[in-house]
């Protein structure tokens, strides 16, 4: 028996296991105590003798019982809280945003969650970010994000969306330098919220359809399930069919493999129903891209860019044959049946061009967190009053929250772990076994996902988001492998040096 399950017996160890688990239950209990004491005031301030002791209660309870929870938590607790957030930042009851970029009892419960994480990383993950320079990167955006909620025209999104950056950043730190398995947990955890999401979303389409349906485009009959729209479920579902190809291959035969099969088909289905076409186009190259990339097929990947540029040179020297084949995916593909509804993205190119007189007028440390639902409107907006409350693109929507500055380190961050997890599949000898290998594997796909996604959605980009989730576990995965093959390396120059 090993010293630490020797210990995990002792009584002294059960009992500083059942105190951990008590004080985790009052500092839950606490805070939610406190944000429901604190909505209450908002919304009836004459009750402010009876409001004010439960408010100084729950914050002494925080204080005395959570941050001794937080100094030494159980080994589950990133995981939980970041599915825990994966799971609200998109979750809704309501149909549409808050108006004016304000808040309601939904934007506290998050602000809630967002919060808790921020604190458990503080403690847990603040000191480990040096570890690693995409670590850094990732925790000089996320700081830089929160900095700019303080000149945001929606100032209390933009510091809700600054905690929950910042705790994501924290956390991705604690995982890369832990455990295999408490890594493994993580996506692990991402995948039930999948799967709670799916199956949820399923059932409230057979029972109260109206509710289900995305009514912002109520001709589509989309699948929005209890997400904000149709378009964020769509990637919640293909992180979960991504997550359970792994667990698939990983499971013994039995009930465990055929549960995961059920839920994979479930999800499949989920995701056609949100007929969200950037997360389907996404999903299918990204799982042809990694296939390619780990069979270093070569001369597949050239005689395809080869394909391509055939194609294109072909179109642009027959323009009848551009506008066939334009009608040709627009009757196809196109939820109108029109060629422009392709050529401008689905109106998208308007967006665009609006967002860039937005970005010309503050370049480098654009508008602030949650600043793009008020910006956009003023720029923006068809004959009969409609608007957007996204830049409808990764880059514009970052550039719009947080300039320059903050854009670059984003896509350092996003360029050095995609670049790294290829490296990693294409290198077996990096990782020591088949588990490492399915995880780089998964994470690889989950990047590519995004970023075609990306291209026409916000994503992982401005307010935090369940993309921004995956991206700090893709973040945290790459940079546990680059530590490990550090430290293989060392290892191995050490032996060397001891021969000599």
């Amino acid at each position: 028996m090993s010293r630490n399950a020797f210990l995990a017996i002792t009584p002294g160890a059960q009992r500083a296991n059942r105190s951990r688990s008590f004080a985790g239950a009052i500092t839950l209990l606490a805070l939610l105590t406190f944000f429901t004491v604190f909505t209450w005031l908002l919304m009836a301030p004459q009750f402010f003798l009876l409001q004010l002791p439960l408010l100084l209660g729950a914050v002494f309870l925080l204080l005395f019982f959570g941050l001794g929870y937080f100094l030494n938590p159980p080994e589950w607790t990133g995981a939980f809280l970041m599915a825990l957030l994966y799971l609200a930042q998109d979750f809704t009851v309501r149909q549409g945003l808050v108006g004016g970029g304000g808040v309601d009892l939904q934007s506290l419960v998050k602000g809630g969650i967002a919060a808790l994480l921020m604190g458990y990383g503080l403690f847990n993950g603040a000191t480990r970010v040096a570890r690693l320079p995409v670590l850094w990167l990732f925790f000089a955006y996320a700081a830089f994000g929160l900095f700019s909620a303080s000149y945001s025209s929606a100032r209390a999104l933009g510091i809700g969306s600054g905690f929950a950056l910042l705790g994501i950043a924290f956390a991705t730190a604690r995982a890369a330098t832990s455990t295999q398995k408490d890594l493994k947990s993580y996506w692990y955890g991402l995948y039930i919220v999948a799967v709670v999401l799916c199956v949820s979303s399923l059932l409230l389409l057979a029972t109260v359809p109206l509710m289900a349906r995305d009514l912002a485009d109520p001709g589509a009959y989309r699948l929005r399930g209890l997400t904000g729209s149709a378009n964020s479920l769509g990637p919640i579902m293909a992180l979960g069919i991504i997550a359970g190809l792994m667990l698939i291959k990983q499971a013994q035969p039995g009930w465990r493999k055929n549960m995961h099969r059920l839920f994979w088909v479930a999800m499949v289905v989920a995701l056609v129903l949100t007929n969200s076409r950037s997360t389907l186009l996404g999903l299918i190259l990204g799982l042809a891209a990694v296939e390619v990339v780990r069979r270093r097929q070569t001369i597949l990947t050239i005689l395809l860019t080869l394909l391509g540029g055939a194609l294109f040179l072909t179109v642009v020297a027959l323009p009848s044959l551009a506008k066939g084949l334009l009608r040709f995916v627009a009757e196809n593909f196109s939820r109108s049946g029109s060629t422009e509804e392709i050529t401008n993205f689905t109106g998208r190119s308007e967006i665009w061009e609006a967002c860039w007189g937005l970005i010309k007028d503050k370049p480098w440390q654009g508008y602030g967190l949650g600043s793009v639902r008020i910006e956009i409107p003023k720029v923006f907006y068809d004959e009969w009053g409609n608007t957007a409350a996204t830049a409808h693109n990764f880059v514009l929507e970052s550039l719009i929250s947080v300039g320059v500055i903050g854009t670059s380190l984003l896509l350092a961050v996003v360029l050095m772990s995609t670049v790294g997890l290829t490296r990693m599949v294409t290198r077996s000898q990096v990782l020591r076994d088949d588990d490492q290998r399915d995880m780089a594997v998964c994470a690889l796909r989950c990047m590519f996902m995004l970023l075609i996604h990306a291209m026409v959605e916000r994503a992982f980009a401005g307010m935090a988001a369940p993309s921004t989730v995956l991206l700090g576990v893709c973040v945290a995965t790459y940079a546990f492998f680059a530590i490990q093959q550090s430290q293989d390396q060392r290892v191995r120059h050490q032996c060397i040096m001891s021969l000599r």
